[in-house]
């Protein structure tokens, strides 16, 4: 059951949306995989989806709003964040497949989100136009493979679209084809880390122990240092570089252990001298 204050808050809501006329119902639809690594790759930033939220308010009353992605490749953190604005995560799992070429094994890597994502989308607009509804739809993501999926809800269902996406990783013709309505993604900018400061926590980290776990990966390491509760310095990009870069230097040190759940697996150890060798502070 809601409490009191939830119940205030959602009708303080009701009202602030008839107060600004907005009484357009909203549908979202959200490639997560195309959001992070556009904001990763361009600004080393994680996602922040009160910032989504915020936008999308400004393009009518929310009815419908979907994330996809294959949640095991991204932090945990970001499937909290969805469950606390309120977005449906749809987990996609990514299919991956050995072929040879040549005398070469190659992976394939073949992830459905777009094609979920474009199914669902489909589906709501047909359902509105049989309604004779006028929604707006918000397409977050950045791709030209959406074109086709846009011009439809556009053209044969008769609704308005609107591309959210992150600056310089948007498609010319995606915003064409929606008409031209495109809002950009706010990117917060930051000064430089101080690349020694931050490996040296990195380094600390390790050293002090994964308890309650029994063991570091890649994975763990950038995990704890993603946690906002550990107050990493930095963007997660320069975090996730700098623990590549000890990697490199040989600092943390790859090294196969079985693990009776999981089998074979690729652990991080420090190697303490060489961390001191390079100059770094082992606390």
């Amino acid at each position: 059951m809601s409490s009191p204050t939830n119940l205030a808050i959602a009708y303080g809501d009701i009202i602030r949306h008839k107060e600004v006329g907005m009484t357009q119902e909203l549908a979202m639809f959200i490639d997560l995989e195309n959001l992070r690594y556009s904001l990763l790759n361009l600004y080393g930033q994680e996602p922040d989806l009160n910032v989504i939220m915020d936008k999308a308010k400004k393009y009518g009353r929310p009815s419908l709003m979907k994330a996809y992605a294959d949640f095991s490749e991204h932090p945990s953190e970001l499937n909290r964040q969805l469950q606390v604005v309120g977005i449906d995560g749809i987990n996609t799992p990514v299919k991956r497949s050995i072929y040879k070429r040549g005398d070469k094994e190659v992976e394939r890597i073949k992830n459905a989100a777009d094609m979920c994502l474009a199914l669902d989308a489909i589906m709501e607009a047909i359902e509105a136009d049989s309604n004779g509804k006028k929604k707006n739809f918000l397409i977050v993501a950045g791709d030209r493979d959406y074109v086709k999926l846009v011009t439809l809800i556009r053209n044969r269902f008769g609704q308005e679209v609107f591309i959210i996406g992150v600056p310089g990783a948007v498609s010319n013709d995606l915003v064409a084809a929606a008409g031209g309505n495109s809002d950009n993604i706010e990117v917060k900018t930051s000064p430089p880390v101080d690349k020694k400061l931050l490996k040296n926590i990195i380094i600390s980290m390790v050293k002090s122990g994964p308890a309650p776990l029994k063991y570091w990966t890649v994975r763990i390491i950038d995990q704890w240092c993603q946690n906002p509760k550990k107050n990493m310095p930095g963007t997660a990009k320069e975090r996730r570089d700098a623990i590549y870069e000890l990697i490199d230097e040989k600092v943390l040190v790859r090294q196969p252990r079985d693990d009776t759940k999981r089998g074979r697996i690729t652990e991080i150890i420090l190697d303490k001298a060489k961390a001191q060798e390079l100059g770094y502070e082992i606390q």
